[in-house]
């Protein structure tokens, strides 16, 4: 019995070797079959492969050279932060501020430029006109930072440098087209960021305007109890009480503490406090003027700024300069021709530094990368080839079958 268990043992593995051995065959018959079709379709797979390549080779050599220039800004007293640069961002690629540039590109006929930017897409503008700062701003948000220290540090961060880097083609256009957006940048584009500032210096003045007339009704109720406290006082006759009269003493809260005083200290004291609360509101009142003046005057220019920036494609820094100068005359008092006279020189500072480190820009060919995407084709072609070349086997070798059974 034992006996033919172990022949039906021996049977079993014999049947196993015998499978295994059948399967490996298979195996090498099958990675065979590949080396063939591989060599058979050889001349078809290498044409498909290097012509690919080849052309496009030669195209990207044939093709124009894509050119960049970089404008560099020494932009310490711009006073670059974080928002300061996103506002600058948005202006500058702004539809508005785009259309001056179009037009601009138009007198200078560089027709084809303006076109371009006229039907480009955001992206496709600040890809042709990038403006990078150095050094970069932190994402906050990104770095998850919850210190408030840190985070008032990393947003109080200012731009030392900011470049200006325009693309193009061909190398004799792109000097000309450079030159036009950078007089943009520098005539025009700082318009919007004083149109910024503006609106800023406005809101501060009206929201002092508005905590003087807030404080002002506590002031002046304060005022007319201290009135009315030091009339009670001066009515007590002391000479009636004898002659320690004079050394009467009240009590009244100081500080959060009880502190006694005589009497003629503490209308001393009173009449103190009231001076001190006349010259608080006098002095609100001339703030209040001066404040109200320095408002009219920003809204006034504000307005002149606007209209000039809506209508006017040929308006710059310059002329808003001169406007300025012009406006001094028309104001007496001299708070106001100072405030425009200090005004005047930030502008006139603005101008002189915001112009790039070096007037005359190298020019730099654009890297083609024909190596890298000819080296992608090849490889891309190769295998679409060698399936290609698998796939063609394999129809062929299935109407063989259908024929030999047909037959």
């Amino acid at each position: 019995m034992a006996s033919l268990e172990n022949d039906d043992s021996n049977k079993q593995a014999t049947c196993d070797n015998a499978q295994e051995e059948a399967n490996i065959y298979e195996d090498e018959i099958n990675l065979m079959d590949y080396f063939f079709v591989l060599w058979k379709r050889k001349w078809f797979i290498l044409l498909a492969t290097l012509l690919p390549t080849l052309l496009i080779g030669i195209a990207l050599f044939v093709y124009p050279r894509t050119y960049k220039v970089t404008y560099v800004y020494d932009v310490n007293n711009w006073d670059i932060s974080e928002k300061n640069y996103r506002v600058l961002c948005s202006r500058f690629y702004s539809e508005e501020n785009l259309n001056k540039i179009i037009d601009d590109l138009k007198k200078n006929k560089l027709d084809k430029y303006a076109e371009q930017i006229r039907k480009a897409s955001y992206y496709e503008v600040k890809k042709f006109v990038k403006l990078e700062v150095s050094p970069p701003f932190v994402d906050v948000y990104g770095l998850k930072v919850t210190n408030p220290d840190q985070l008032d540090k990393l947003r109080g961060m200012k731009a030392f440098l900011l470049d200006m880097t325009m693309t193009g083609k061909p190398l004799k256009d792109l000097g000309k087209v450079a030159l036009v957006i950078r007089d943009n940048f520098e005539e025009v584009a700082p318009l919007y960021m004083i149109n910024e500032q503006l609106l800023a210096d406005i809101r501060g003045y009206n929201s002092r305007l508005a905590n003087i007339e807030s404080s002002k009704f506590a002031l002046e109720l304060d005022l007319k109890n201290k009135t009315e406290m030091l009339a009670e006082l001066k009515k007590i006759d002391v000479t009636t009480l004898g002659k320690k009269g004079g050394e009467i003493v009240l009590q009244f809260d100081v500080g959060g503490r009880s502190q006694y005083l005589p009497l003629p200290y503490q209308v001393q004291a009173i009449e103190s406090e009231i001076v001190e609360l006349q010259g608080k509101l006098k002095a609100d009142v001339a703030n209040y003027k001066y404040y109200k003046d320095l408002l009219d005057l920003n809204a006034k220019v504000l307005a002149e700024l606007n209209g000039k920036l809506a209508s006017d494609n040929d308006y710059t820094i310059n002329l808003f300069e001169l406007f300025l100068m012009g406006l001094t005359s028309e104001y007496k008092k001299q708070e106001l021709k100072d405030y425009l006279a200090s005004y005047i020189k930030k502008i006139e500072n603005r101008i002189s530094v915001g112009v790039p480190v070096s007037e005359n820009p190298g020019v730099y060919p654009v890297a083609k990368g024909t190596v890298k995407k000819s080296a992608i084709v090849f490889v891309v072609a190769l295998l679409m080839s060698v399936f290609v070349s698998f796939l063609l086997e394999g129809v062929k070798n299935k109407n063989k079958k259908s024929q030999t059974r047909a037959s």
